[in-house]
């Protein structure tokens, strides 16, 4: 197994992690999964690859304008999204109104990129170095640093701000965090918004080295799921270790047998920790009364 496989793992576990996070994010105050998740992380490759390749105004200008693309997108998610669900009064509505989105999303990406198979622009960070032989870029690098940063950073979030706590409040008992003065609706438009901040940063980081097409959004929301439920929704530190078990896995299998087989190994491990640790690796366990 060469230094390059991990390497990879590591890095693919960095994005899946990113998504799995702001999974959980959506979830945490609203009990909603947000299988449109994977769609922002999509603008994010979509907003690199128009910038950066096509126009050719660099990352700065990227960035710059991948921030409120974000924001608007994850607003109009949240409508998207809540509108129904509440106005339903079905508690399977979520599963059809993420859907919707994620199709309506990447409807739109693919009707302006049809022709592209890999959004893929130039690396933020070029070039790269050896370890124990193999090439490890930069870019990769990168990756996992502003991964880690950004988990610890949530996780300061939730538990020093006023809004971190209220994300908590939300979250244990919304009808009680109302009667307490806490603005549930203004904290699940701002999950929706940060989450989709976040997708979009992996989208950037992740599309010169990954292949993402235009109607790539499902499959990153599926494996960011994945890596939610194995760390345990709803804890930073789950979704960096299950992003990385599944992404290494990933790698591994794939290098050893093929893509397919890496897949179907990733979702028998979730399977087994749904039953060995049915609240994940790092999550809450709730005891029956």
């Amino acid at each position: 197994m060469t230094t390059q496989v991990w390497a990879d793992g590591i890095f693919t576990g960095a994005i899946y992690a990113l998504v799995a996070l702001s999974l959980a994010i959506v979830f945490q105050p609203t009990g909603v999964m947000n299988f449109a998740q994977g769609e922002a992380l999509v603008l994010g490759a979509v907003v690199g690859y128009q910038v950066v390749t096509l126009t050719g105004w660099g990352w700065p200008a990227a960035v710059l304008i991948a921030v409120p693309a974000a924001v608007l997108m994850g607003i109009a998610t949240e409508r998207m999204i809540m509108l129904p669900v509440r106005r339903s009064g079905s508690r399977h509505a979520w599963i059809v109104a993420t859907l919707a989105a994620a199709l309506i999303f990447q409807a739109l990406f693919t009707l302006r990129y049809y022709d592209v198979d890999a959004l893929r622009p130039e690396p933020i960070i070029g070039g790269g170095f050896d370890l124990f032989g193999d090439p490890v870029s930069w870019q990769q690098v990168l990756t996992v640093a502003v991964a880690v940063a950004v988990m610890a950073g949530y996780d300061a979030f939730l538990r020093r701000t006023a809004y971190g706590r209220a994300i908590r409040a939300a979250s244990h008992d919304s009808d009680a965090a109302v009667l307490m003065g806490v603005p549930v609706q203004r904290i699940v438009v701002l999950s929706f918004v940060i989450a989709t901040l976040i997708c979009a940063v992996a989208g950037l980081l992740a599309a010169p080295a990954l292949f993402i097409g235009p109607a790539a959004g499902l499959i990153f929301t599926i494996k960011g799921f994945t890596a939610a439920v194995i760390g345990g929704v709803g804890s930073p530190r789950g979704a960096l270790a299950g992003g990385m078990i599944v992404g290494l896995l990933d790698a591994v299998v794939r290098n050893l047998v093929n893509a397919t087989a890496g897949n179907l190994v990733a979702f028998a491990l979730l399977g087994l920790i749904l039953v060995v640790f049915p609240s994940g690796l790092f999550g809450k366990r709730t005891e029956a009364h």
